[in-house]
């Protein structure tokens, strides 16, 4: 005859084992790796647009000094050949380029070679966002050309560092 209260607990006996048998992993000592790296990566924050929305790509590499120029430079060149099989895309006018940048309270104004009053919406967040991520996240940005301000403005990507 068989007890019907047997296999329930050979079940759970059977579950319980591994757990009781421990994982199998041994103790050991401290074992040291490299160090934590430091200073500033070798590479660049672009954000461009993702089916018309800004998003920040995977950091392109950039061997050498990253200045904000630069960054904007490689913003306005547009999206790179893998970016762009990836489906990104940028409205940030070719040849746009930073004249210079003033310290402003909380943020930064950042003179451009184009009227920022041309800018479409998205154009204008691709480059606050970039300047945002390229000075360490700078509260907030104005942009100026063409005799026209824009800002102070955020970036509208939330909780992208």
């Amino acid at each position: 005859m068989r007890n019907p209260r047997l296999v329930p607990r050979l079940i759970a006996l059977a579950l319980l084992a591994p757990v009781a048998a421990g994982c199998g992993v041994r103790p050991s000592g401290v074992i040291l790796g490299a160090p934590a790296p430091e200073g500033p990566s070798a590479g660049v924050v672009l954000y461009f647009l993702s089916a018309g929305e800004p998003v920040r790509v995977p950091q392109r590499p950039h061997p050498g000094g990253v200045t904000l120029a630069r960054t904007i430079e490689l913003l306005a060149a547009g999206p790179d050949g893998d970016e762009g099989r990836q489906g990104y895309t940028t409205e940030v006018p070719a040849g746009t380029a930073v004249l210079g940048q003033t310290a402003a309270g909380d943020g930064v104004i950042v003179t451009l070679s184009v009227d920022v009053a041309g800018l479409s919406v998205r154009a204008t967040e691709q480059l606050v966002c970039t300047v945002r991520d390229a000075l360490d996240g700078t509260a907030k940005i104005t942009l100026r050309g063409g005799a026209t301000e824009r800002g102070p403005l955020s970036c509208p990507v939330a909780g992208q560092r």
